[in-house]
Order: structure tokens, then sequence, then C-alpha cells
């Protein structure tokens, strides 16, 4: 866990106005998460923490590119990645959590930081593409692995010859 460490970015100190942290992701970060979807990457993350008296608006900066397996022939490759997203830090008399609204964390008075690594993760998968395939090549073919494209196309049949028992249920006819 101590690669999360970074994450955790104490505000008490901080004076009010905007604050720059920059975040150099790889498959270290990926690897405290588990099941993670993605395994490696190379992400730069840019946070704009602007401090306010009674919240905190939290805007990422995300681009780089993740690993990630196509969607046709499971082989992995690199997927290039950029976004941008906002969030609120609100202050509250409950616990700290991620509330109902989606783009606002609830701290207690009595926190002293606020942990973006969950939320910096969570952006990371969301700017990942929904359907991730091979670009095609200079050719207009799909870079995809050779074998399985010719199995999905059908092309590597071994035999032609129709199976007897289909023979069998033709002479039923």
């Amino acid at each position: 866990m101590a690669i999360l460490k970074q994450f955790n970015i104490p505000f008490v100190g901080l004076k009010n106005g905007v604050h720059v942290f920059d975040f150099e992701i790889d498959h270290r970060f990926f690897a405290q998460f588990e099941d993670s979807y993605i395994k490696e990457a190379q992400v730069s993350v840019k946070l704009n923490f602007d401090k306010k008296d009674l919240f905190f608006k939290l805007d990422f900066s995300i681009d780089g590119k993740v690993k990630v397996p196509c969607d046709r022939c499971l082989e992995e490759f690199d997927v290039e990645i950029f976004n941008d997203f906002a969030i609120f830090v609100k202050f509250e008399e409950r616990e700290s959590k991620i509330g109902d609204e989606d783009n606002v964390i609830y701290l207690s008075k009595n926190d002293s930081h606020v942990d973006v690594s969950q939320v910096v993760y969570d952006f990371i998968l969301l700017s990942v593409p929904m359907q991730n395939i091979h670009p095609n090549g200079a050719d207009g073919e799909p870079t995809c692995n050779p074998a399985v494209i010719k199995k999905l196309k059908g092309e590597d049949n071994k035999s032609d010859a129709l199976d007897p028992r289909w023979e069998a249920l033709k002479k039923l006819k």
C-alpha cells in the first residue's frame, strides 16, 4: 500500500487556492486493486486541487496509455487514453465516503487527508474505450493475431468432409 500513500493528500496545511499534484501511474498502482482489468499502464494524472473554505474542487487530467486485451483476438495491446474529470469534496458530520452523487466525496470535519487513489483508478477505467480492437494496418486488414482471425473466419477447417452421422440422417429423407 506504500504506492497509494502519495494519493492521500493532506489538505489541512494547504492555503486556499489552487495546488497542483502530478502522479505517474504504472503497473504497481494497478496491482494494489484486486482483479484490476488493467495490469500495465503508463499514465500521467494531473490534479488541480482548488481549496476553498467550505469545499474543494478537484480537476483531474488523465493522459497516457494502458495495455488491454483485444475484444476480437484477446491479445493485449496499448490504447491511448485521455480525459478530464471534476469532483467536489464537501464536509459533513457523517462518516467519510463517496456520496450518492457521483462527483462528490464527503469528509468528516475531523479528517485531515483526502484519499484520491480510488477516484484516480475509477477515472482511468472510465477513460478506456468500451470496445478495444487492434487498429487496422496500412493494408486495411486487422492487425489481430492471424491465427485467431483465421479461426474466426472459419478458414482453418481441417476437413470439409461431411460427418458420417449427417450422411445417415440425410438418407432418412
